[in-house]
């Protein structure tokens, strides 16, 4: 896959606090914690979370997604985390609060999704105008 540049100002992922030094108001350092693990301990939540910011997100995600030397797969984490609750990546190391096991999903889910976001931009570049139609981008109310 080409790799793909964005102007930082064109990031969504700034814009929604990805890069902030601290959590939103409200919430304490355990709080954002806790959110790593609430979202991607769990399957559907994080998989339904890393369609959302495939759908809400398409420069954040050409810019990173399309970078190999990245680690999409944790890109990828944070920003569903981040779209979510409005974790900052800062809360990244958060992750390895979780069992091994949860770490093994995590990456599968994200491992997946990466790759469905490769076969479907070279196929289709205009298909995450209308992901959300196909219900993949639906909130976590629970």
């Amino acid at each position: 896959m080409k790799r793909e540049f964005r102007h930082w100002e064109k990031w969504e992922c700034f814009r929604a606090g990805f890069y902030a030094a601290s959590g939103p108001a409200g919430k304490s350092h355990e709080d954002c914690e806790q959110a790593y693990a609430d979202i991607l301990g769990s399957v559907d939540w994080f998989r339904r979370a890393a369609f959302r910011v495939m759908n809400e997100w398409p420069n954040s995600c050409a810019h990173f997604l399309s970078n190999d030397g990245l680690n999409r797969v944790a890109w990828l984490g944070q920003a569903s985390i981040c779209i979510e609750t409005g974790v900052p990546s800062r809360y990244k190391y958060s992750f390895l609060l979780m069992s091994l096991e949860k770490q093994s999903q995590a990456n599968d889910v994200a491992r997946r999704a990466i790759r469905w976001w490769e076969d479907n931009r070279r196929q289709r570049p205009s298909l995450f105008a209308d992901v959300g139609e196909a219900g993949l981008s639906e909130r976590h109310t629970g």
